[in-house]
Formats: C-alpha cells, sequence, structure tokens
C-alpha cells in the first residue's frame, strides 16, 4: 500500500476530551502522525470516563487537523464494572458492524489500541474480512490481566479460547507497539516460534512537557487551595484500579500517622471504595489521606505538580502486563517518583 494513498483510521474507545491517560495518548498519537504527513482520521466513541467535559461531542468534528467521527453507541458514565462491561460490548460490536459494512473508496490500514479489551480480537476479525493491515498497539495485555485479578481461572477454558482469539490477532498485525521490554517479551512468548519478534517495536508511552511543566508549591495556586505548601505531601492521581497497589500506600500512612506527611490521592476506579474504606478504617481519612476526584483538564499542570513526590503503584504479578504512564507525566512535572513495583 502506498502512504500517500491509505487512510490510517485510529479505532479507540478514549479519544479528547476525555480524561483517561489512554485518551490524552491517543489524542498525542494521532495528531503527530497527522502532523508527520499520515492521513488520520479517528473513530471514536462519546465521552465516558469521568471527563472534565459531560456534554456529548459532535458525530463528525475536526481536532487539531484530524478528522474525528464518534458512533452513536450509548455509553454510560464509568461508575461502576458493569457499566463498564455494558460500554465495552456495545463499542466493540457498534464498531465492528461499522467497519465491516462501510463503504470505503480508498485502502484502509487500522491502528487500535487495547481500550476496550475486546477491541483487538474484533479488529483482526474485521480486517482479517476485508484485508487491511493494522497495528496492534497493547497498553494492557488481555487476558492476562483479569485473569490475574482473578475474574475467571488462569489456563482456565475462557483464558484459552480468549488467549488463541489474540494470540491471533497478535500474529496477523503488521507492526505490534509494546510499552516496555518486559511487555515485549510477554508478546513475544504469546507469537510462539512461528511468530515474528520483528515486528514488536518498544515504544515508551509520553508526557506534553510544553503542558506539564516543573512548578514549585510557593508557586502553585492548587497547592494553596488544598494546604499543600506546608506540609510534606505524598501525590497519586490518576486511576485507581485493582492492579494498583494502593494498599501499601494506605498501610505507609498509617505508620507515618505521628509525622508531618500526608497523602492525597487524586482520581476514579475500580478499587477507590476499597482505598477509601481502608484509609477509614486506619482513622486516616480527611487528615492523614485525603481524596479527590479527577481535576479538570486545564487544572492538571496544577495538580500535578501540587506536591513533593508522586507515587507509581503496580501489584506484584502485574510486570509487563500493565505500564504505568504516570511515570512520564511524574517526570514532566519534575517530580521524585516513589514507585511501589
Amino acid at each position: 500500500m502506498s502512504e500517500e494513498t491509505t487512510e490510517h483510521l485510529l479505532v479507540t474507545e478514549y479519544f479528547h476530551p476525555d480524561t483517561a491517560s489512554t485518551g490524552q495518548l491517543m489524542t498525542d498519537l494521532a495528531v503527530g502522525l497527522n502532523e508527520r504527513g499520515l492521513d488520520m482520521t479517528v473513530y471514536t466513541g462519546q465521552p465516558n470516563y469521568h471527563s472534565g467535559d459531560n456534554e456529548n461531542q459532535p458525530r463528525r468534528s475536526i481536532h487539531n487537523g484530524v478528522s474525528v467521527l464518534r458512533i452513536g453507541a450509548p455509553q454510560f458514565r464509568q461508575s461502576s464494572m458493569v457499566r463498564r462491561l455494558v460500554n465495552w460490548a456495545l463499542f466493540t460490536s457498534w464498531m465492528t458492524l461499522l467497519l465491516l459494512f462501510e463503504r470505503v473508496e480508498r485502502d484502509r490500514e487500522l491502528i487500535f489500541v487495547t481500550c476496550p479489551p475486546f477491541l483487538p480480537a474484533a479488529m483482526w476479525f474485521v480486517c482479517t474480512v476485508r484485508g487491511w493491515e493494522y497495528t496492534y498497539i497493547a497498553y494492557d495485555l488481555y487476558p492476562d490481566e483479569p485473569a490475574e485479578l482473578g475474574y475467571f481461572e488462569k489456563n482456565g477454558l475462557i483464558h484459552q479460547l480468549w488467549g488463541a482469539i489474540d494470540r491471533r490477532a497478535f500474529r496477523s498485525a503488521k507492526h505490534i507497539v509494546a510499552l516496555g521490554p518486559v511487555m515485549k517479551q510477554r508478546i513475544s512468548s504469546k507469537l510462539g516460534e512461528s511468530g515474528d519478534e520483528e515486528k514488536i517495536a518498544i515504544i515508551h508511552n509520553w508526557e506534553d512537557e510544553n503542558f506539564i511543566k516543573p512548578m514549585e508549591k510557593e508557586n502553585n495556586w492548587f497547592s494553596k487551595e488544598h494546604s499543600l505548601r506546608d506540609t510534606f505531601t505524598v501525590l497519586y492521581s490518576g486511576n485507581i484500579a485493582k492492579f494498583h497497589d494502593l494498599e501499601t500506600l494506605i498501610r505507609a500512612a498509617a505508620k507515618l500517622k505521628s509525622v508531618d506527611v500526608q497523602f492525597l490521592i487524586i482520581g476514579e476506579g475500580d478499587n477507590k471504595q476499597r482505598i477509601v474504606d481502608l484509609a477509614e478504617a486506619h482513622g486516616l481519612r480527611g487528615d492523614t489521606v485525603r481524596f479527590l476526584p479527577y481535576q479538570p483538564w486545564e487544572d492538571l499542570p496544577y495538580s500535578l505538580t501540587s506536591a513533593d513526590v508522586s507515587v507509581v503503584a503496580v501489584k506484584k504479578g502485574f510486570e509487563g502486563i500493565v505500564v504505568s504512564s504516570k511515570l512520564y507525566t511524574a517526570m514532566a512535572a519534575g517530580q521524585p517518583v516513589l514507585a511501589i513495583a
């Protein structure tokens, strides 16, 4: 295929103005590739990930030069796992039918990310039927993640069936993107001896250093507004998933209860209530440990630089299955990083 005559289509559940890190990264990716000369189009859904912009976006729009089409699949605010599963199923099935039957006048090459988890298998099927090439961007590895979380039995029937389909999706890909060397090793083992390891490229995540910049707490209005200036503050900001080991953070806070240190946790996620309950059980909530919801997009340069150290936390067993993009954000903010991994 000629790059000049091929339409490059990025399929992603999250895109601007969603505040999910995947949405931010996919927005940067689409705009960046478009600026480098690829004819980029984005197919996505309506914002649903605790977005700062709760209003529906137009079905067709242009974002920084990139054409964006939002499908009509109903999307629910992701306040529970059930709602998330419904969103995943609706988005994946709607997108699959659209791409299978949509009339196109040029060759297409798809780029898709593992959000939602069922998307790679669906896009492999679509591209196989339509004869399109595709790039598989692995932000999380499935079915490894839900199996490690205990949603179904490791090496059980669901694990094996899902794994076999995903293995086909990896093997048929033109390119595969892994977020780090351990993830690349895991993907390589999925490909097996008959797979082409050369097509796996490690491309680390990133942060826009023009948007997130180092800032002293004394000059930060967010630090002042939330009384962070005079106390050493440990910050966790982002998704609070079950594979993020914030339990260790709360246990550490309990041991430092008598010390002038506070912990600020900003974000939402499936495991937030458990972390809140744990903080309350230790008598820490509100004084030593404080919780805030996701902050508006325009406030991120201030919330992410409001503390003294940033936390990156991944539970044991998830090495290479997930890779935290918070590391890059913390480095852009000029923050020391406390890693629980």
